[in-house]
């Protein structure tokens, strides 16, 4: 058996992000920046109002005689329109947030420190003096031309596309999302529609394992099940090579039926198969036809502890991403963990955030075909190999899944 981080290593040396391609922007949230966004012009272009109000001329501001200025107003600029005249000395103008600054101001006072007889007054009495700048929001303030505003690798959220909408990008150069195949195996599987019987159970791995694919930025293909034989093995391989990744569930443990890592050693080659861990020792890495494939276990919580651990990764070097794996924190166990197991065991909890501390408290049961161990989980409790005790109240590494709500 080779350990978690071999086996992540030996993965993911083989796996190289997908080409790219280029999609309109309202298609781009989730995928990743294959090229570097560059500002063409000044962000805002010109210089604008911050508030609704008045432009003039700062020293304009200031008392008269310890009266309040008095200003003639000539005009008013709203946003989407440039004045039509300058700003002089002792004149100014209405201004809406947004609008250009007039050329010859160089302030603008916020409404609320005028006095005016009206919004048709020809007369406005400031307030407050107000310095050279004020309420005003420079060309270039947000993003200068030629400025690196994105880098490539960035993935695009609805930031992201915000950003580059103001800049006018209405296509981007993207990392392609890998198709990925999905495979259940086993005579004994059969899918969600059917009533069971006698020595049968539901397609679960494939329905979970769709989702996660999804969820990690793939598009998944689910390709049903193959039975217990080399044929059917052989038959569902030669529709799953179509794909970028194929992922199966079953097949690749030690037992007569296990048939999986057999057909990837005569099609393709094996570059692992046991990984020193729970849930999820008999987890098969290869390639068939030159596509990756990642064999896991059939068992449901080993399927899914196994796929956040590396299928996810893959997922995300393939797209491009370059932070890969999950976050790890410090969690205090509040139940502790009962059992020592020699291998490394990932345990399902849900962690808190408590005065201060990161708090875990595991999920029942921690058999890997216990599927409730999985819900209301957001994190994996990593318990090192070796028969380490995690007692309660120990401090652990957790992997988070998701962040806890405060």
């Amino acid at each position: 058996m080779i350990s978690v981080e071999e086996a992540l290593a030996r993965i993911l040396a083989e796996i190289t992000p997908l080409n790219a391609m280029q999609v309109p922007l309202s298609e781009a949230c989730g995928l990743v920046l294959a090229q570097d966004i560059v500002a063409q012009e000044d962000i805002p272009p010109f210089a604008n109002s911050a508030m609704d109000g008045f432009a003039l001329l700062s020293h304009d501001s200031q008392p008269q005689h310890g009266q309040p200025s008095r200003l003639r107003i000539t005009g008013g600029v709203a946003a989407g329109y440039v004045a039509d005249h300058a700003v002089e000395e002792g004149t100014t103008m209405r201004i809406m947030t947004g609008a250009p600054l007039p050329p010859g101001a160089d302030s603008v006072i916020q409404v609320e420190l005028t006095r005016s007889e009206g919004p048709d007054s020809e007369w406005v009495e400031i307030l407050e003096a107000v310095p050279p700048g004020n309420n005003i929001r420079p060309a270039g303030e947000d993003m200068r031309r030629g400025q690196t505003v994105l880098r490539q690798g960035s993935e695009v959220g609805p930031w992201e596309i915000g950003v580059l909408a103001t800049l006018g990008w209405p296509t981007i150069s993207v990392i392609q999302q890998p198709h990925v195949a999905i495979l259940g195996t086993g005579d004994e599987v059969i899918d969600v529609d059917e009533p069971l019987r006698p020595g049968k159970i539901r397609n679960s791995n494939s329905y979970l394992l769709e989702a996660a694919v999804r969820q990690a930025g793939a598009v998944p293909h689910r390709l049903g099940v193959a039975h217990d034989t080399v044929e059917s093995l052989r038959e569902k391989f030669t529709e799953a090579v179509r794909y970028n990744l194929i992922i199966t569930s079953g097949g690749v443990s030690v037992g007569d039926f296990d048939l999986v890592k057999n057909i990837m050693a005569e099609q393709g080659q094996i570059n692992f198969w046991r990984i020193n861990m729970r849930p999820g020792k008999p987890v098969a890495f290869g390639h068939i036809g030159g596509v990756p494939l990642l064999g896991l276990p059939g068992n449901p919580v080993s399927a899914a502890v196994t796929f956040e651990l590396f299928g996810r990764p893959v997922i995300r070097k393939m797209m491009g991403h370059t932070r890969l794996v999950r976050p790890q924190v410090d969690v205090i166990v509040e139940d502790g963990v009962s059992d020592r197991a020699m291998r490394r065991h990932y345990v399902r909890a849900r962690v808190e955030w408590r005065d201060g501390h990161f708090v875990a408290h595991t999920t029942g049961n921690q058999g890997s075909n216990i599927m409730t161990s999985l819900l209301n989980a957001n994190a994996l409790v990593i318990v090192p190999e070796g028969g380490v005790e995690v007692r309660p109240g120990d401090i652990a590494k957790a992997m988070m899944l998701d962040w806890p709500e405060e």
